[in-house]
């Protein structure tokens, strides 16, 4: 059995699982904030954005381990065929990290040490900001040769969906973070910020994914997934 993958197919699907979730989480909101409704059988913690081990962050971990996987497929191909793979199987372990955080909020430990160790406050009032910003600013200093090796499309899509993605977890969570100083969590703005910063991050792992399997196509000519059965005498 050979099963064909397309994708723009898979863009557009994941696209439009996003919009749903976010359509969900809105609806949520209002229930909340607007008819001070915050639980309606399950539903709204079930698809609320700023809520951890619930749908859109199963969600999110599983594109970021897919994700991962891609990586270490693409890895796999270039090290059979004698080509650079380490900076490839770097990411795929990067990737794999992303996942986890995304599950067990390992980021948020960051906040209080960070916080009370460097008095911050305002735009840094979620401190782990600081030390993920420098992480990937060294991210970024070790794998600027290796961007510049890409074919100039796909250059261009792993800066695009990185800017989303980075523009959502870093950009979005800092100002988010100054309105929650100001006026705390518990109301509509702060339920906003986090939905543009979780949507941001979700729409570019999908075009990141979208990124890596075009790749693979236009690199390898291919990309079909293969099931060979395996008959049994008698």
């Amino acid at each position: 059995m050979k099963i064909e993958i397309y994708p723009k197919k898979i863009l557009v699907t994941l696209c439009v699982v996003i919009f749903a979730l976010m359509l969900l989480n809105l609806l949520g909101i209002v229930s909340k904030f607007g008819f001070d409704h915050d639980y309606v059988y399950g539903l709204v913690p079930l698809f609320d954005f700023d809520t951890e081990k619930n749908i859109p962050t199963f969600f999110s971990a599983c594109m970021l381990m897919l994700s991962s996987a891609i990586l270490a497929t693409i890895t796999h191909i270039y090290r059979r065929g004698g080509e650079a793979f380490i900076a490839w199987g770097g990411l795929s372990i990067i990737f794999v990290f992303l996942s986890i955080d995304e599950i067990a909020s390992i980021h948020e430990r960051f906040i209080e040490p960070v916080r009370t160790l460097l008095n911050v406050s305002g735009l840094l009032f979620y401190a782990w900001v600081i030390p993920y910003g420098l992480a990937l600013a060294v991210f970024m200093v070790l794998y600027l040769e290796f961007l510049l090796n890409l074919p100039e499309k796909i250059m261009r899509l792993f800066l695009l969906s990185g800017g989303i993605y980075v523009s959502g977890a870093l950009g979005v969570e800092l100002l988010g973070g100054r309105h929650v100083s100001l006026y705390g969590a518990d109301n509509y703005g702060y339920a906003l910020f986090c939905t543009v910063e979780e949507t941001l991050e979700m729409v570019g792992i999908s075009l990141f994914i979208y990124t890596l399997l075009r790749h693979m196509v236009e690199r390898f000519s291919f990309f079909t997934i293969s099931v060979v059965g395996v008959k049994h005498p008698g």
